[in-house]
């Protein structure tokens, strides 16, 4: 009877990553293609954390990155709200006013919904007091929402959550997911599915930044 339950386990097991695994090929793009990050993100992922003598780290940034501060930049991602982020307006009404903003890949782990997966080296701090939206259009399982953010970046600013990177003086872009599913995307399990936007984003221009 034991020997029949493991077998029935593995073959459960087995059966479950052939079929997120079957779910999965869809995600690629309409041709298969590897899903492809802004450069910006890809630059952010170089970042290194070095270790001082004391025990603390002194982060080391990539080049491209260390000369995007104080700069407009563009970035995608998903966001992720906190309850430190909400605040309740003069009507009554919970608003969010900042929120970590996260690599759609790398940072968010994703199987029936989403999961910050936050690192030091690429956690950003959408700073939006100036610009708060209704926590309506956050989805209440997983507390996050897709986003096109454009803002001031600053590297190591002081901030609540103690991230490397703050974007300030934001506009803030929602995304609606279904619009840019393509056709042929079978996962029907996640809410918020993220590569099939990944590759709507591959089309954007690269944003060039520009000085304040």
């Amino acid at each position: 009877m034991r020997r029949q339950e493991v077998v029935t386990g593995v073959a459960a097991v087995v059966l479950i990553v052939a079929w997120n695994g079957w779910y999965l090929w869809g995600w690629n793009g309409p041709n298969g293609e590897e899903s492809i990050e802004p450069k910006l993100w890809r630059d952010i992922k170089k970042t290194s954390l070095v270790e001082n003598a004391d025990g603390g780290v002194t982060p080391q940034f990539d080049e491209s990155v260390a000369a995007t501060d104080g700069t407009r930049v563009e970035l995608p991602g998903v966001g992720f709200v906190l309850a430190s982020g909400v605040r309740e307006n003069e009507e009554g009404d919970r608003e969010v006013t900042e929120f970590l903003l996260l690599p759609a890949e790398e940072g968010v782990a994703w199987c029936c919904g989403l999961a910050a997966m936050p690192r030091t080296e690429f956690s950003v701090l959408v700073e939006c007091p100036n610009a708060p939206f209704p926590v309506s259009k956050v989805d209440r399982k997983s507390s996050a929402v897709f986003v096109n953010v454009e803002g001031v970046l600053r590297l190591e600013k002081e901030n609540s959550l103690g991230a490397l990177y703050t974007l300030e003086d934001v506009a803030i872009e929602f995304v609606d997911v279904e619009d840019v599913m393509p056709p042929n995307v079978r996962n029907r399990c996640l809410n918020q599915p993220m590569l099939p936007w990944l590759n709507e984003q591959r089309k954007r221009p690269e944003s060039s930044p520009s000085s304040t």
